[in-house]
């Protein structure tokens, strides 16, 4: 009995084993001249009854792989527009031969002629989807070498203020930024630094999301900009390595803006263990101008200013990041990842204050020259234990993440302002420094679980608990006789503990032309924000409830509608209910709100997609106790500083229309218009009644050349109308051409790209404010043309699973977290 259960027991496992064994098929897909043709439709399908097994699309070097098959008999089905439909012979997939290659597949063109230049498909640099714009950067010719802000830049409906260290979408404040389904909490100096130092080589594509769900953290008014980087695909080990310089050049400004960066990525996967990891290092370099004119009227005394500054920086840079995967079992996987960046860098600070003073028909000339050095050192540490567990193959699980972020920023900053009389006599020099130390340790865990139905219902639920906290003491001196005197006014030392615990709810239903999705989240905060040195405790606490709905309509197979509502909230940084003075000279700083108030959002939008090409969306929002600045000035000491304050409500309309043009069968256009309508209201700002409203409108259009024996080139355009922006206005447009060009060879392992960004250098800003006793005009330039030589090599098993892409517990924190590393 025990040998026939034994011999039963033996043939189960040997059936087990060959009912699990599977197969692969493998191929390349070119065209009839023999050059790689990505994203390719590729269909497996049934020889029996023509029935669909598999699909998938073929990457950049056209290649594809259909994994994890039953044995049995097939055919391969190839598409591609503009090319003729490819059917394979059918082929057997067994158990003595469980893989198969094709030899390369070439597809035909519909026409007989062939022009001058070699057809290849390409994602566009501008992809509208349904729910989100996907700025496709891992192919795009002119994004590479750039940072991943200046790609943001020619992203549609995103507005990058440099004035203010801001970025907008669809003219909106408050975007929340995502690396990899991570968000990062940062302040907003600190925010654009790091954007700064990410090179376009790290990234693949940028999403940007408007109506997100209730899945997502409520933070972010106007929504959510993921920046997904880089990953691979199948076993074995692989990397890749660029290296990238350039250079700018911005007329009377500095000749040493030179940058360069290198990057390294690698990563090894088996069976039962995916370890990867990426060292990127380099040093980058930026220069900053601003003029401001304005005039003060006290008492019969008239001062007219007239101030300019620049501002130049470099410094180097480190990130790291290593991690691994333990597929315990076909269900469940552990992860660890480890990261962590490093910037040391330094600022000097020129300038000139002209002062003119009338009293009486007589007039008085005087000037001052403030002059700073600033060096800035700041660590981050990212640390994730991460679970994921799946119930079945039919999409139920559930994933944990427990995580833990530490910033540590210093910087030092010494001051020198010399004050002349109308005969530019020496009278005076005040002489200051700063030490600005921040610490800020976030604390994080959340919980996700997926749970789909036969009925085609899926839920998800979730919770989430993070705390915060972060303590700054700014320590401000000045010289007097040769000794050090704390600064009692500009001296602070301020502590802020934050404490969100989270819940929330999702249910979606597809029907045959209807998908309905619902949620509900709740978010409880506690903070206190201790300003210690003025003895101020600003306590908080409140419950916040957010809804989410979306349901999209398919019309018919050409037409199609999505409606989407969302509400969200925009929490201030750390750094804005800071009361630190930030000084330019001593008639102008900048000051933090310790009685700052969260901002609400409720966004309404509609978009109607025809063909899956042309997308037209109309949008509303509306925004209680908006966060925006405000320039306020003393007209008795003349001094003019920014801070943030809540605003009543703004309104915010808009339209956006996205379109390809197939120009020919070498050249791609993408297009995309937005129209705006901002109105900005309050009662009582700054002692008088706001009410400004403005129309302003912004245009893409990128254009992809695919040429002959390895060659292909980009050229694309953003143009930005003025626009208003509270109690400031742009006065004149800003927008920007873009090109470069690209060669491959080595099979297509190695590329080199040449590109110049902001050709004609007309990105600048100019403004103006004219609110209450407030009249000032300012110009702004920046770093924005600057050439990039870039080299890439692909090396290794190019077709490597990378590491799971999964979202962290303490994303939503990081973006608020870090100090003043400008």
């Amino acid at each position: 009995m025990k040998k026939l259960l034994l011999l039963t027991f033996t043939v189960m496992l040997s059936a087990m084993a060959k009912a699990q064994q599977t197969g692969t098929v493998k191929g390349t897909v070119l065209d009839e001249s023999s050059v790689a043709m990505p994203f390719s439709n590729i269909l497996l399908l049934s020889t029996s009854d023509s029935s669909l097994v598999k699909a998938t699309a073929s990457d950049m070097d056209g290649a594809f792989a259909l994994e994890d098959l039953k044995m049995g008999s097939y055919f391969v089905k190839i598409s591609m527009v503009g090319y003729q439909d490819f059917n394979s012979p059918k082929f057997q997939l067994s158990d003595a031969q469980p893989d198969f290659q094709f030899q390369p597949l070439k597809l035909q063109l519909n026409t007989n002629e062939l022009a001058e230049v070699t057809v290849t498909a390409k994602k566009p640099f501008i992809e509208q989807q349904v729910d989100r714009t996907v700025v496709n950067v891992e192919n795009s010719i002119v994004s590479s070498g750039n940072t991943a802000l200046e790609v943001l830049e020619k992203a549609p409906g995103v507005t990058i203020d440099r004035q203010n260290d801001a970025l907008k979408l669809k003219n909106k404040n408050g975007v929340q930024i995502m690396i990899d389904g991570r968000l990062s909490y940062l302040s907003n100096e600190a925010l654009m630094q790091m954007l700064s130092n990410m090179t376009s080589d790290q990234i693949s594509s940028i999403e940007i999301i408007t109506n997100p769900s209730s899945k997502y953290d409520a933070s972010g008014n106007s929504g959510i900009i993921n920046i997904k980087l880089k990953k691979n695909k199948a076993f074995g080990t692989n990397g890749t390595f660029s290296v990238s310089v350039g250079d700018a050049y911005i007329p009377n400004s500095t000749d040493d803006l030179y940058r360069a960066s290198s990057n390294l990525s690698l990563n090894h996967r088996n069976e039962k263990v995916n370890v990867f990891g990426n060292l990127n290092v380099g040093r980058n370099t930026w220069y900053n101008d601003n003029t401001l004119i304005r005039s003060t009227n006290f008492e019969g005394l008239r001062s007219e200013f007239d101030q300019s500054s620049k501002r130049f920086g470099k410094g180097f840079y480190t990130s790291g990041k290593l991690g691994m995967d333990y597929f315990a079992s076909d269900k469940t996987t552990f992860g660890i990842m480890l990261d962590a960046n490093n910037w040391n860098g330094s600022m000097v600070n020129t300038g000139l204050t002209e002062i003119l003073e009338i009293s009486e028909g007589n007039q008085v000339r005087s000037s001052l020259e403030p002059y700073s050095n600033r060096d800035m050192d700041n660590w981050n540490v990212t640390g994730n234990f991460n679970i994921k567990h799946n119930f079945n193959d039919k999409g139920k699980e559930v994933t944990f993440d427990a995580d833990y972020s530490g910033f540590r920023n210093y910087g030092f900053q010494a001051f020198n302002t010399a004050f002349y009389d109308a005969e530019g006599q020496l009278t005076n020099n005040l002489i200051q420094q700063n030490t600005t130390p921040s610490d800020i340790d976030i604390y994080a865990a959340k919980v996700d679980f997926v749970i789909p139905t036969e009925s085609k219902v899926k839920i998800e639920f979730g919770a989430k608990t993070s705390y915060v906290k972060t303590d700054n003491n700014f320590l401000f001196e000045v010289q007097e006789d040769g000794r050090w005197l704390v600064d009692d006014g500009k001296t602070n030392h301020f502590v802020y503990t934050e404490f969100v615990n989270a819940a929330y709810f999702n249910i979606g239903k597809q029907w045959d032309k209807i998908g309905l999705q619902t949620g509900l989240r709740a978010e409880h905060t506690t903070s206190e924000g201790n300003s210690i040195t003025l003895d101020q405790v600003v306590p908080r606490q409140y419950l916040s409830l957010f809804p989410t709905m979306f349901l999209n309509q398919k019309i018919n197979d050409n037409n199609s509608l999505r409606y989407s509502y969302s509400r969200r909230i925009g929490r201030p940084n750390y750094q804005q209910l800071n009361p630190f003075l930030f000084f330019l000279d001593p008639y102008t700083f900048q000051r933090g709100n310790e009685y700052l108030n969260p901002q609400f959002t409720d966004n309404l939008e509609l978009t109607y997609t025809f063909k899956n090409a042309i997308n037209l969306s109309l949008g509303y929002a509306h925004t209680k106790d908006n966060m925006f600045d405000i320039i306020e000035q003393d007209d008795q000491t003349r001094i003019t500083y920014q801070t943030e304050k809540n605003l009543e409500k703004v309104e915010n309309y808009s339209a956006n229309l996205s379109f390809p043009v197939p120009v020919t069968k070498w050249w791609n256009m993408h297009n995309n218009i937005s129209v705006y309508y901002a109105r900005f209201r309050d009662s009582n700002v700054s002692g008088g009644v706001l009410d400004v409203g403005q129309a302003a409108y912004n245009f893409y259009t990128g254009s992809t050349f695919s040429l002959k024996k390895g060659w292909s080139a980009e050229a694309n355009m953003w143009f930005n109308s003025p626009q208003a922006l509270g109690i400031i206005r742009t006065t004149k447009p800003q927008y920007a051409v873009n090109v470069g060009a690209q060669k491959s060879f080595w099979e297509k392992k190695g590329k080199l790209k040449l590109n110049v960004n902001d050709l004609f250098l007309t990105s600048f800003f100019a403004g103006d404010i004219d609110y209450q006793n407030v009249d000032l005009k300012v110009t702004n330039r920046w770093t924005s043309r600057r050439a990039t030589l870039t080299f890439t090599y692909n090396f290794g098993n190019q077709n490597v699973k990378a590491s799971r892409r999964r979202s962290t517990a303490t994303d939503d924190l990081k973006q608020r977290a870090g100090g003043n590393n400008n």
